[in-house]
């Protein structure tokens, strides 16, 4: 079906001259109002896909209907009008929802273009909008799941922090606490929300490639550069950037860091432009970096910068009475997933659950329900279903000789990633699982990589 644009002036000429114009294009369907209760009466009647309306007019000036076509509409394209344009009236439309801010006469092949751009991406906005729903409600406080007291103070402290948007966030405690979740919940419930959440973890890549992810290059900056690319701080731009294992940040990056989150400017390899940005940074690790303080191995000063809002996760051991909470909690995920009618975990069953130390901590927990529910036939967990605890390898970075990993020098970029990849699945016996969590990537990331530098045969 042909878009069907509205376009609102009090000056019924100018307004009918445009719509004979657009006519002309044969892409669009127009109608004409002098006034904004025609239009809305009309829009009542049948909604437009596109409104176009001059700023100044009698009663509802450009602004103040934009605003109110965006209440009800998030993501209908607005365009507004003006015979005098001026920064602080453009910023105006903008900060109240509009697409564009044009000057009038309005070149139509610039109007055709961007009404049709706008109209192509009002689908993909819309799907953007639902994910972001759909990740709101799933990374909400309700994710952090606990009735201990501790659990309550998690929840605490991400609400309190959540409201504030510049607070740099570090996050403690073992591996498998559940820092991403918290990271992500924080994300989700703060005014960043409606950026992107990424994520990187510091102690998957070599600190060359690291930087080359964080700061992003110029074409031509090193070897394999072929063309530039954006780094991941400039891609969460108004969003949040969450650095997972900061701990094991190299001295060198931790100055560049530092440097960006003193200045919020940062350059890409081989660039000479500042590139700005806004965002939330969130950090966590599983190491004491205030003994790595003591040692000389973390800077002291990036370590005050990050820790302006800290918060320790409780390891599931100082949690135990929320474990019957969790474990039902998994048996529902995986009922859903392997579409089982699992309906309850023993009495024995959970017995033994409880008994349990833990190392891994929920990670761990979700491990061995997930492994129970494999194998379980009857209506519910019993001993029998549970493997031997402590006998399923918890999903962590691999241990690995310190000098497995030292890359020659002279390396390409791209010959680095190839050669840290080949060794992380050496590492992790083959498993590509493993290998991509090691790595912090996806599964599917990870075949990528490995397509592109011929290791999909490695073992």
């Amino acid at each position: 079906m042909i878009p069907k644009v509205y376009i609102l002036d009090d000056d019924l000429t100018y307004a009918k001259l445009l719509a004979a114009n657009l006519g002309k294009v044969g892409k669009f369907r127009n109608e004409v109002f002098d006034s904004h209760q025609a239009l809305f009466a009309r829009r009542a009647e049948e909604p437009p896909d596109v409104v176009i309306t001059d700023l100044v007019m009698p009663g509802l000036s450009g602004i103040e209907v934009t605003r109110r076509l965006r209440q009800s509409d998030p993501h209908l394209p607005i365009f507004v009008l003006t015979a005098h344009a001026d920064l602080e009236t453009a910023i105006d439309a903008l900060k109240a929802g509009a697409n564009e801010y044009l000057t009038k006469p309005v070149n139509m092949e610039e109007l055709t273009t961007l009404l049709s751009r706008a109209l192509e991406e009002r689908p993909l906005r819309e799907e953007a909008a639902s994910i972001q729903k759909v990740r709101q409600a799933e990374f909400s406080l309700r994710a952090i799941l606990g009735a201990h007291r501790l659990i309550d103070e998690v929840r605490e402290f991400v609400t309190r922090v959540a409201e504030i948007p510049r607070p740099t966030v570090l996050l403690l405690g073992e591996s498998g606490t559940g820092k991403n979740l918290v990271a992500r919940t924080l994300h989700y419930s703060s005014p960043h929300s409606a950026g992107r959440f990424v994520e990187i973890n510091c102690s998957a890549l070599p600190s060359q490639l690291l930087e080359a992810e964080l700061f992003g290059y110029q074409k031509g900056a090193f070897t394999d550069a072929r063309e530039s690319k954006r780094g991941l701080i400039e891609v969460a731009d108004a969003g949040t950037l969450f650095l997972d294992e900061i701990g094991d940040l190299s001295r060198e990056l931790q100055a560049k860091l530092l440097n960006f989150l003193e200045s919020k400017r940062f350059r890409r390899l081989g660039g000479t432009e500042e590139i700005e940005v806004s965002q939330r940074i969130i950090t966590a690790t599983n190491r004491d970096l205030e003994a790595l303080v003591k040692k000389g191995e973390f800077r002291t000063d990036l370590y005050y910068r990050i820790s302006v809002a800290t918060h320790a996760l409780p390891p599931l051991r100082d949690v135990k009475s929320d474990l019957p909470l969790l474990a039902e909690h998994f048996r529902d995920i995986f009922n859903h997933e392997f579409r089982k009618q699992v309906t309850r975990i023993s009495p024995a069953a959970l017995t033994i659950l409880e008994d349990w130390d833990w190392p891994g901590n929920v990670r761990e927990l979700r491990n061995v329900i997930e492994r129970a529910m494999i194998f379980a036939d009857g209506p519910e967990l019993t001993p029998a279903d549970l493997p031997e605890l402590g006998s399923i390898e918890v999903a962590e970075p691999a241990e690995v000789d310190g000098d497995a990993f030292k890359l020659p020098k002279g390396l390409t970029l791209g010959e680095a990633e190839r050669e840290y990849i080949r060794r992380t699945l050496e590492a992790c016996e083959g498993s590509v699982q493993r290998t991509a969590e090691t790595l912090g990537i996806s599964r599917k990331n990870l075949w990528e990589k490995r397509k592109k530098h011929g290791l999909l045969d490695s073992q």
